[in-house]
């Protein structure tokens, strides 16, 4: 089997599992991520361009995202002090209380992935997987 298909193939696997997890606190796969995403920056804040950069979404995209999230409550969006046309987004305290959640379910998820895999399988997959992105 070709090399792209078995790496679509296991995307799509990979968002069916996390959509049928998130699916329990009425989010999908995608906003799951970036609640584990703002967990990682002080005040569980950052620019909407970092989360675009972070997903390889395009803007358009990630405001419609955000826009959703925030009318759920999970997170609030405000013009950066710095430059009023970029967007600061940061999790609410509803999106906190899902973060440990999400954050667990993330971690033992990659766990699972490399339960199978020695270390040094883990760094050659990192790597080709890096290389792929870097080449779109």
């Amino acid at each position: 089997m070709l090399i792209g298909r078995l790496v679509k193939q296991a995307n799509n696997a990979m968002n069916q599992e996390m959509n049928a997890f998130a699916q329990q606190y009425g989010l999908t796969g995608t906003q799951m991520s970036i609640i584990d995403f703002l967990t990682h920056f002080p005040g569980n804040s950052c620019d909407q361009h970092q989360i675009e950069n972070e997903f390889g979404i395009k803007r358009s995209t990630t405001t419609v995202l955000l826009q959703r999230m925030a009318k759920k409550n999970l997170i609030e969006r405000y013009p950066s002090p710095e430059d009023r046309r970029q967007k600061i987004v940061t999790l609410t305290a509803e999106g906190q209380k899902l973060s440990s959640d999400v954050s667990a379910y993330i971690t033992q998820y990659e766990e699972k992935l490399k339960a199978d895999f020695s270390e040094q399988d883990i760094s050659k997959i990192k790597r080709f997987l890096s290389t792929m992105i870097k080449e779109k």
